[in-house]
């Protein structure tokens, strides 16, 4: 018998500098990646910390497990 929904692998949370190009200051920004590479959600605005890019990636679903 199949499974109705497909197996759900984990994910990958990636959390990265970017840099601002209108100040060339950094900033954090996250990306989720399944594990054959495919993007799954990433975030929609960049952080002055990575504590900042952190609270906004566990809003939507990263946990530290």
């Amino acid at each position: 018998m199949s499974p109705i929904e497909p197996i759900r692998l984990p994910i990958r949370w990636e959390f990265f500098p970017a840099e601002d190009t209108r100040d060339k200051s950094i900033r954090w920004k996250w990306r989720a990646i399944t594990q054959s590479g495919e993007l799954v959600e990433q975030s929609m605005e960049s952080f002055d910390t990575r504590t900042a890019c952190e609270a906004d990636a566990k809003a939507h679903g990263f946990t530290f497990d």
